[in-house]
């Protein structure tokens, strides 16, 4: 397949790619001098070390309670209570912006009552029933306050049935 000619231009650029690897990444090519066959012993090469790897052993038996300085004979005992952490929950930092419902005269009180049930599972019929008529005789009414992805969620969800709502940042007086 190959010619002669061809075979030893391949073998020299061969020979010259390792030896540029090994000038740029310090790697030595294997040569008869460094090369050195493993000894193979039954333990090291027999049929059991090969099909048992030897498993980590701890440092510290299992079941057994590590030794820890103790205080000095005699010396009253201190309790120093750990400060407890409180856990910081997204609520917490989140802003949270209330869902408020716009009256309309439009609105017939079985769709809306239904619909704000349905969109928003927290609020009861009953709620959303004092929203509805809190909204027709004052103009707004605050639905709920929550975090602004649930709140613009919601505030689209009711837009598709045809009820209008509006989002504002709780604190706010807009």
């Amino acid at each position: 397949f190959f010619g002669s000619a061809s075979l030893r231009t391949m073998n020299k650029t061969l020979l010259c790619t390792l030896l540029l690897i090994a000038a740029v990444t310090a790697w030595s090519p294997p040569t008869l001098s460094n090369f050195r066959p493993a000894r193979c012993s039954q333990a090291t090469c027999g049929p059991r070390a090969q099909l048992s790897p030897s498993i980590a052993k701890p440092k510290v038996d299992i079941g057994q309670t590590q030794k820890t300085s103790s205080p000095t004979p005699g010396a009253p005992k201190v309790n120093t209570p750990k400060p407890k952490l409180a856990k910081k929950t997204q609520d917490d930092e989140a802003p949270m912006y209330k869902v408020i419902l716009l009256g309309d005269n439009e609105y017939e009180q079985s769709h809306v009552v239904t619909q704000i049930t349905k969109v928003i599972p927290s609020v009861k019929k009953e709620e959303a029933t004092r929203c509805f008529v809190e909204a027709q005789m004052v103009g707004t009414s605050l639905i709920i306050t929550v975090t602004e992805e649930h709140a613009e969620h919601y505030v689209q969800q009711l837009k598709r049935q045809q009820i209008y709502a509006k989002m504002e940042k709780e604190g706010s007086d807009a």
